[in-house]
C-alpha cells in the first residue's frame, strides 16, 4: 500500500488526478514562492521601499533562477518551513549581495507561502471548473458551480502583514492578479474550499453509484474534509496541518472528476 494513490506505480490510474497534481509537487511550490518573492521586489521598487535596480533584478532573477527543492529538505527541517532555505538559495545563486540583501525584506514566511498556495490555486479552481462544465448537467453539480465565484473570491487573495502591509498588500494582489483581503486568522477559506471539495466528490459518487473508486473518494474526502475543519492552534500548526491534508483532498476532487468523465 503506498503513502498516496495519486502517484503510486500501480494505482494512480484507479485514481487518476492527472495534471492536477503537478500543481502539488516541491517544484511548483518553489517556482511559485520564487513568483512571489519577485513581484514584491518589484511592487517594493515601485512604491520606493528599495532601490528600483534591486527591485528589478530581483524580479528577473525570479524568473530565470532554478531551486532543487531537494536542496532544501535541511534548511527545511530546522526552520520548520522551506521559505527560508528558499531565500538563503535564491541570495547565493543571484551572485548579487548588493542586490540580494532586499529579497524578501519585511514580509513573513507564512505569508509568502500562503501567496504562493493561492497562485496555484487559482489554477486548481480553474481545472475544477473546466472539468466540471464538461460534464452533463445536473441540480447539485449546478449549485455546487454556482458557489465557486464565492469560492474564489475568498481563496484567491495575497496575505502580507509584513512591513509597509497597507500600501503593499493592495500592490502586490493587483500585480498577482488576486485579492488583497487576505484569509485572515482563522484560515476559514481553506475550509471552505474543503467542504466544497468534499461536496463535489460527494455529487460525482451519486451521479455513479457502482463507481467503487468514486466510492472509495467519497470515504476519503469526508474524513479529510472533516479533519481540517476541526483543526485549532496556531496560524503555524494550521499550516502544517493544510500541508498535510488539503492537496490529498484536492488530488481526490481532481481523481473523481476524471473518473466521473469516463464513458
Amino acid at each position: 500500500m503506498s503513502a498516496t494513490p495519486f502517484d503510486s506505480a500501480h494505482l494512480h490510474r484507479l485514481f487518476p488526478a492527472g495534471d492536477l497534481a503537478k500543481l502539488f509537487s516541491d517544484s511548483a511550490e518553489v517556482r511559485a514562492i520564487m513568483i512571489v518573492v519577485g513581484t514584491l521586489a518589484k511592487v517594493q521598487g515601485e512604491a520606493g521601499l528599495i532601490p528600483e535596480t534591486a527591485a528589478k533584478a530581483i524580479h528577473r532573477a525570479s524568473l530565470e533562477l532554478q531551486i532543487d527543492p531537494g536542496a532544501l529538505a535541511q534548511g527545511t527541517a530546522e526552520a520548520g518551513s522551506v521559505v527560508p532555505p528558499l531565500l538563503d538559495a535564491f541570495r547565493s545563486l543571484m551572485q548579487a549581495p548588493d542586490y540580494a540583501q532586499y529579497l524578501g525584506q519585511g514580509a513573513l514566511p507564512g505569508d509568502l507561502q500562503d501567496c504562493a498556495l493561492a497562485l496555484r490555486l487559482r489554477q486548481v479552481l480553474a481545472q475544477f471548473e473546466a472539468a466540471t462544465e464538461a460534464l452533463p448537467g445536473s441540480d447539485d453539480l449546478a449549485a455546487l458551480m454556482a458557489d465557486l465565484p464565492a469560492l474564489r473570491e475568498a481563496l484567491l487573495c495575497v496575505s502580507h502583514n509584513g512591513d509597509s502591509a497597507e500600501v503593499l498588500r493592495p500592490a502586490l494582489g493587483a500585480a498577482l492578479n488576486l485579492g488583497d483581503q487576505g484569509w485572515g486568522a482563522d484560515r476559514m477559506p481553506l475550509t471552505r474550499l474543503a467542504d466544497w471539495a468534499a461536496r463535489l466528490i460527494r455529487a460525482l459518487a451519486g451521479h455513479a453509484p457502482g463507481n467503487a473508486p468514486l466510492a472509495a473518494l467519497k470515504a476519503h474526502a469526508g474524513i479529510l474534509g472533516t479533519s481540517l475543519g476541526a483543526v485549532e492552534g496556531s496560524a503555524v500548526a494550521r499550516r502544517h496541518v493544510e500541508s498535510l491534508i488539503l492537496p490529498q483532498l484536492l488530488l481526490a476532487t481532481g481523481a473523481a472528476l476524471s473518473l466521473a468523465a469516463r464513458p
